[in-house]
């Protein structure tokens, strides 16, 4: 019952709030990225060509996410109704979510992109504090969407999220890496980008344990759950599920970031091209193994759907 476009979403939405964040902690860390005259914030012109390619593609990322879950709705008024007639479910507060990282990020990403903002430092160190805190949030969300559905076994753990979260962080350092080099400054803030490659080598691991705690969990589980782990490593599933997640999306990158200390421009691109591939696949392989089971009563409610 969860089509393409709901997968789209939960790539889309957590890789573009992982970029954010990493953009915003980033900003946090750079003190002279920024020269505060009369109160007012001025940025510094070598920066302007990392932060705001970061805090576009990862707003970009956002947007189209938001549109993927509004499209999947299939009804216009479906949606109008999430937005002025709000409930609980998880869709209506995801769309809110979205909506309000949207509206911090949109902040930072107009300052960069045009170098200058009203807002006097102090408010705009608030401002990256509320966008990492709505990042976080929806890179959360996209996993509690799906274990939010009991009656799904594969899903309904809260393994889910903490893996959707890691995989987020993961997918959003290997966007921010695709940008920084595809718009020619990693030679210029080549520390920085070395330290990024660092850093999603660690979410990478941490990704790993956390996918094989969760398909050991759904053995463990017995049932529906485990027959679902069954198609992921044995099954119908088996292949883009080791082949493009396990062994493309995790352990080559992994060998490119954390083995080849001087990669080319090009293996660095490729690297994170893979670990976006895999996030995607990732979450595709889970929705794909979830449906094993009816779950038009499950998904109904999480829909906001009577």
């Amino acid at each position: 019952m969860l089509e393409d476009l709901t997968v789209w979403y939960l790539f889309l939405g957590g890789t573009g709030a992982g970029c954010l964040l990493v953009a915003a902690a980033l900003e946090c860390l750079s003190p002279h990225a920024i020269a505060v005259n009369g109160g007012r914030r001025i940025l510094k012109g070598p920066y302007r060509s990392f932060f705001a390619p970061a805090y576009v593609a990862g707003l970009a990322a956002v947007a189209v996410g938001a549109l993927c879950l509004l499209l999947d709705l299939g009804r216009g008024e479906r949606a109008l109704s999430l937005i002025f007639q709000p409930t609980l479910s998880f869709v209506s507060v995801g769309v809110f979510l979205l909506i309000a990282l949207m509206m911090f990020a949109a902040a930072p990403a107009a300052f960069w992109a045009f170098g200058r903002t009203g807002l006097p430092e102090p408010l705009a160190l608030a401002a990256r504090v509320l966008l990492a805190l709505a990042a976080l949030s929806v890179m959360t969300y996209t996993g509690l969407l799906l274990s939010g559905m009991p009656s799904v076994p594969l899903w309904n753990t809260p393994l889910l999220p903490v893996l959707f979260v890691a995989s987020a962080l993961s997918s959003g350092i290997a966007l921010l890496v695709c940008v920084v080099f595809l718009t020619g400054s990693s030679e210029r803030f080549a520390s920085a980008a070395s330290r990024l490659r660092a850093a999603d080598a660690v979410a990478i691991v941490c990704e790993v344990i956390l996918l094989a705690l969760f398909v050991g969990a759904a053995f463990l589980k017995g049932g529906t759950a485990q027959a679902s782990a069954e198609r992921l490593v044995q099954g119908d599933l088996s292949a883009p599920f080791l082949g493009l997640v396990v062994l493309l999306g995790l352990v080559v990158p992994f060998a490119c970031e954390a083995l080849v200390r001087k990669a080319s421009e090009r293996a660095v691109v490729a690297a994170a091209v893979l670990v976006l591939a895999g996030g995607f696949f990732l979450r595709w392989c889970i929705v794909e193994a979830g449906m094993a089971v009816d779950i038009a009563a499950s998904v109904m409610p999480v829909l906001g759907i009577q």
